[in-house]
């Protein structure tokens, strides 16, 4: 089995009285390709900025490369490239693991 590099389990973000994110669960293998897919509304971006350490979460836990994002931030943050979508043709960020 492949190397967990990625690993969110139980993320929310909640503003107000809307949860952008409920509860989300997953992990990325090493070697794996992973897409992020969903309607509009649908909280891939507030994701995107969560793993990125951009937008605090409400909870859950995630860890880059066995670094967790909240009590160990730098290590994992050295873990993670972040393209901005005000470099980008598109409107969407794409973070990759270095």
């Amino acid at each position: 089995m492949n190397k967990s590099i990625v690993f969110v389990e139980d993320l929310w973000k909640s503003y107000a009285e809307t949860d952008a994110v409920q509860g989300l669960t997953f992990q990325i293998s090493q070697g794996e390709f992973f897409g992020l897919l969903g309607p509009n509304g649908a909280g891939k971006t507030t994701t995107i900025g969560i793993l990125s350490g951009l937008i605090e979460p409400s909870g859950g836990r995630i860890a880059i490369d066995g670094f967790d994002l909240f009590s160990r931030p730098m290590e994992a943050k050295t873990k993670l490239g972040l393209v901005p979508k005000a470099l980008r043709s598109t409107r969407h960020c794409v973070p990759v693991i270095i």
